[in-house]
This record gives C-alpha cells, structure tokens and sequence, in this order.
C-alpha cells in the first residue's frame, strides 16, 4: 500500500473511511485501494481503518485536462469526415433532421 500520513485532530472532521467513501458513490472499493497505492490518493491510517479526506474525494471528481476549443472540435470533425464514406441522399437527408437542419 502506498504512504500514509497521520492527520492532525483538525483533520478528522473532514476525513472518510474507505468505506463511507464507497456509499457516498466515489468509486468502488477496490478502485479506491488501487488510487492509494499508485499513489493518486492520499489516505491514513487511523485505528486499523484507512481514512481518506474528502476534499482529495471531490478532487477526483473534477475533470482534468482543458476543454477543447472550436479549433479542435473543427479539426477532430474534418478529420472523421474525411475518413467516412460518402452518404447517399437519403443519409444526408436523416442526418439533416436528426441534427435539427431538416424538415420533420
């Protein structure tokens, strides 16, 4: 298992066992284990149970990286166009209502 650190008193109030982390839906259990050991989540040891904080939680929660610009949506679309087949009219024209720019 990875390191653990020992929480001030103050601490406690904020910390969950892994298995309150489990209920209150912020991964499975073993998942939870796996984040630990690889060392992507931070957990102490308290009593024999392990106790994680649940700002580290929400933290887990949070999407990472950046949000693609319309450059990229642009290019990621030309992209997939450009290794699609060719559509027949009847193609074109489902699309064309399932996107909205169509008669219904």
């Amino acid at each position: 298992m990875g390191a653990f650190a020992l929480p001030s008193l103050e601490d406690e109030k904020t910390l969950l066992s892994l298995q309150d982390a489990v209920a209150e839906g912020f991964g499975g259990y073993s998942t939870l284990r796996k984040y630990i050991y690889e060392g992507y989540l931070r957990a102490s040891r308290i009593g024999g149970r392990i106790k994680i904080e649940r700002a580290d939680l929400e933290a887990l929660k949070r999407p990472t990286g950046h949000q693609p610009t319309l450059e990229d949506i642009e290019s990621a679309v030309s992209r997939i166009t450009a290794a699609a087949p060719p559509l027949n009219d009847q193609q074109i024209h489902r699309l064309a209502r399932l996107l909205g720019g169509g008669q219904q």
